[in-house]
């Protein structure tokens, strides 16, 4: 264990499934999502930097750079001062590393919302929740706010386990064949793509959708499956009525929904340790019926989560750039060009959408009185141009999709299948499909 003040050294290795991220970074984009807190109050921007400053102590796997090596990109120790920024409007904008202070997260404040957008090679949706937890009571610490004790919450001071700091990854993956197997699985065959028109301009449309966590759970016990198997299938069914003609040559919906690897194998990391699983329809030969779709995903997630086996294989599949031979001795700039080489000569798109349920999020209850709502942003890509993002928190459910069509279709189809379950729906949106790009 080490002291909360104390960092990991001068350098480490980035972890197992994180060498992909940078080498698919372009002049324009990154690999990187959002969590937010929505506030009670209006957030006062110099208490969150001193509440940042303080609480980058706690995280030293956050406190890092990215430095190219002659096989790999590595995290580099970052000394230098974190930053915030207020929140110009234009959503998953490439992080500034040299505004930035060259950490590979940025903290935005505007109105009563705390964000920090996470370049996807620190961490994944869970260690990122960990980090905003704890920024979060450190924040309203800061603002002298009477606050319950922290419970789980990270707070400085407190010793950091090395499991916080491990490669799980590593830990748990098991040698595979390149050819067949959960390899072949994975890849799968050529989906069905979302096509329509998109915005020209930087930013992205957002719309949330908030549902009673109660009353969601209760639709989905009804249906006889989980949450995630009831907002996957509703997405693929809104996907079909919003976007898929007859003409589509069969191909399947495809929805890949992340795993939490830390509820499977026993694992405390802050860093990347989820797997996907997908679940995939073919509308062509399959009822427009909500339950069917469902039943589809259920079975899917099921048996992409009840294989021990197959799941160690992914991970051997994520971390293919780190533990293969002939890729290990590669140097990083060829990595580079073949990995984005292959994004740009493929054509079709293995996946629709990335659905990503964070679950619950768990603060001391009182804390109620002074965060309200939870949000989660995936990116998007050309190929995949809608996602979404899932997490729960104080009774109430926010499903956020990130879009960078004009369209906003899937959205009414999909949050109209939850109005037909009897669910109440609030809506917000940045309504970037108005022109207005500085809403937020």
């Amino acid at each position: 264990m080490r002291k909360g003040n104390e960092s990991l050294g001068k350098w480490y290795r980035m972890d197992n499934s994180a060498d992909i991220y940078p080498m698919s970074s372009t002049m324009t984009t990154m690999s990187i999502f959002r969590l937010s807190a929505e506030m009670e109050e209006f957030v006062d921007g110099d208490n969150l930097l001193t509440a940042l400053k303080d609480v980058i102590t706690r995280f030293p796997t956050f406190a890092v750079q990215l430095r190219k090596g002659f096989f790999r990109y590595y995290f580099d120790a970052n000394d230098l001062e974190p930053r915030v920024f207020p929140d110009n409007g234009v959503l998953f904008q490439k992080i500034d590393m040299l505004a930035n202070n060259r950490y590979l997260f940025r903290v935005l404040y505007y109105k009563k919302r705390i964000s920090v957008d996470f370049f996807h090679g620190l961490c994944d949706g869970s260690g990122a929740m960990e980090f905003l937890r704890s920024l979060v009571y450190r924040y309203l610490d800061e603002c002298g706010k009477e606050l319950p004790p922290h419970g789980d919450i990270k707070v400085v001071g407190e010793p950091i386990r090395d499991s916080e700091t491990e490669d799980s990854i590593s830990k748990y993956y098991t040698q595979y064949k390149l050819t067949g197997g959960v390899v072949g699985k994975m890849a799968g065959k050529s989906a069905f793509g979302i096509r329509a028109k998109r915005f020209k301009t930087l930013g992205y449309g957002l719309i949330h959708g908030y549902v009673s966590a109660e009353k969601l759970h209760a639709a989905a016990k009804e249906m006889d499956c989980t949450v995630t198997a009831l907002i996957a299938g509703a997405a693929m069914l809104a996907i079909k009525k919003a976007f898929y003609k007859d003409n589509e040559s069969g191909r399947d919906i495809v929805a890949m929904i992340p795993i939490n690897l830390r509820k499977i194998f026993p694992s405390e990391t802050l860093r990347n340790f989820t797997t996907l699983t997908k679940c995939s329809v073919c509308p062509a030969v399959t009822p427009d019926d909500l339950k069917t779709y469902v039943d589809i995903s259920k079975r899917m997630l099921r048996e992409g989560l009840s294989d021990k086996r197959e799941l160690k294989e992914k991970l051997s599949l994520s971390a293919f750039y780190s533990t293969n031979p002939f890729m290990k001795i590669l140097p990083v700039g060829l990595k580079t060009f073949f990995t984005k080489f292959g994004k740009a000569v493929s054509v079709q798109t293995k996946q629709t959408i990335i659905i990503s349920n964070l679950g619950v999020v768990k603060m001391p209850p009182a804390m109620s009185e002074f965060v309200s709502r939870f949000t989660f942003n995936i990116n998007i890509s050309r190929k995949c141009p809608v996602n979404m993002g899932i997490v729960t928190y104080n009774g109430i459910t926010a499903i956020s999709f990130t879009r960078m069509l004009v369209s906003t279709e899937l959205e009414k189809h999909f949050f109209g299948i939850l109005t037909e379950l009897g669910l109440e729906v609030e809506i917000s949106s940045n309504l970037r499909e108005t022109g207005t790009r500085g809403a937020r």
